[in-house]
């Protein structure tokens, strides 16, 4: 059952935004995402010294004519979809439960705007 949207008049959001469990939330998913980010772009720039530095390395061929080079660019592909993966995990279980308490806080009273 999909719940319901929260009228957004009836709630202060700037509160809520400010709440101690939306700040936890936010917190641990750019955490994550940043540590994402320094792991993709470590490994890209990984990637790229070896072709520039050592281009022989990657041009060695490991098994069925497959190279170096060729081996860690789809490396890449990989990583971006264990990490999209890893971020999809977390969100059913750790990021669901930061969420629900962000909303427990929007729905209570302290943060309903006074008319």
């Amino acid at each position: 059952m999909a719940s319901q949207p929260i009228p957004s008049d009836r709630y202060d959001w700037h509160a809520v935004y400010r709440s101690p469990e939306f700040t936890r939330l936010a917190d641990r998913r750019g955490r994550f995402v940043r540590a994402s980010v320094f792991a993709l772009l470590g490994w890209f720039a990984v990637f790229l010294t070896v072709l520039g530095a050592a281009p022989a390395l990657a041009g060695t061929v490991v098994f069925a004519g497959m190279t170096v080079g060729f081996l860690l660019g789809l490396s890449q592909f990989v990583l971006a979809w264990l990490l999209t993966w890893r971020y999809l995990r977390m969100s059913e279980t750790v990021f669901a439960g930061l969420e629900a308490a962000a909303v427990a806080a929007a729905g209570d009273g302290a943060v309903e705007v006074k008319r």
